[in-house]
C-alpha cells in the first residue's frame, strides 16, 4: 500500500472526528464509556482506549483496530466505519445478547 498524501489523510481524520460525534458513536461501543477514540474498521464501531486493547488482544483475525487521531485510514477503512457505526453494528454483533446486558470489567 503506498502512503497517501497529507490531504487525505486530513480528510480522513476530519471525516472520523465527524461520525465520532453521531449521537450513537459519542460513547463506546462495548463499555459505554465516554469520548471513543479508537475503532475497529472491519467490525464498523468506535471504542474506548481500554476496550480497543481489549480487541487488539483478540487478534487481527477477529478485529482490526486504529486510532481515529493518530493512524491513516484507508478508504475500504473509511467506509466500513461509515457503512457500520455503533448502533448498527451493535444490532448486528449483539444480536444474541439479553437487553441492559452489561460487559464484565475484564
Amino acid at each position: 500500500m503506498s502512503r497517501q498524501d497529507k490531504a487525505t489523510t486530513e480528510r480522513n481524520a476530519r471525516t472520523l472526528r465527524e461520525f465520532v460525534k453521531k449521537p450513537e458513536n459519542k460513547v463506546c461501543a462495548d463499555c459505554k464509556r465516554n469520548d471513543p477514540r479508537w475503532a475497529s474498521w472491519n467490525l464498523g464501531v468506535y471504542l474506548c482506549i481500554r476496550c480497543s486493547g481489549i480487541h487488539r488482544g483478540m487478534g487481527t483475525h477477529i478485529s482490526k483496530v486504529k486510532s481515529i487521531d493518530l493512524d491513516a485510514w484507508t478508504p475500504d477503512q473509511m467506509q466500513s466505519v461509515e457503512k457500520w457505526g455503533n448502533r448498527r453494528a451493535n444490532l448486528y454483533w449483539e444480536a444474541h445478547l439479553k437487553p441492559g446486558h452489561v460487559p464484565p470489567e475484564q
